[in-house]
Formats: C-alpha cells, sequence, structure tokens
C-alpha cells in the first residue's frame, strides 16, 4: 500500500469516526479500529506520527468546523452552564456570543 492510498484510507476512517462522534453516537469499538489502523501504518512507516496528527486534526476541523482545542474548550463551557457554574454566559446575545467562535 502507498502512501498516499494509506492516508485516504485513514480519512475515509477517521471521517466517519468523527460524524458519529458529532451525532453524540459514541462508537468506541470503531475507535480503537482506527487507532489501531494508524498505528500499523506508523509501525509499516507508511505514516509518521506527526503526519498522523496533523491527518487527525485536519478530518476533525473539515467535520466539526473548529480545531480540537476549541471544540474542548466549547465543550467546557457548555458544561459549565449546564451545571450552572456560569450563568453569565446568557447576559451576552446570542449572536455575539456564535460570532466568537
Amino acid at each position: 500500500m502507498n502512501k498516499e492510498a494509506f492516508q485516504n484510507e485513514c480519512k475515509r476512517q477517521l471521517i466517519n469516526y468523527f460524524e458519529l462522534l458529532n451525532k453524540n453516537k459514541l462508537d468506541t469499538e470503531l475507535k480503537q479500529r482506527v487507532q489501531g489502523f494508524i498505528n500499523a501504518g506508523e509501525f509499516l512507516d507508511v505514516i509518521t506520527r506527526a503526519e498522523a496528527i496533523a491527518l487527525m486534526d485536519e478530518t476533525h476541523f473539515a467535520v466539526f468546523g473548529m480545531t480540537k482545542d476549541r471544540r474542548k474548550t466549547r465543550k467546557a463551557e457548555i458544561k459549565a452552564v449546564r451545571t450552572d457554574q456560569e450563568a453569565s454566559i446568557f447576559d451576552i446575545p446570542a449572536v455575539e456570543r456564535l460570532t466568537k467562535r
């Protein structure tokens, strides 16, 4: 398998996983399969760790429209509001909150 074919298959698997995650459907078996596929590619020197991380970041952004760090921060904000730790976020109009992404 050549590098380009491997990367295309990685993207396909990552998109599949992230799209399910975006619909709040956690598939741990699929996650482990994708991780194993990437690890196998690293072991066989088809892809480097840095290339794998870049591919994951690129695919994550394509599906979620934001970086992993931004999504993590956003989820923490939502969790804080749900637990009523930060109800002041509702003092900001929704239009302004959405443009701060």
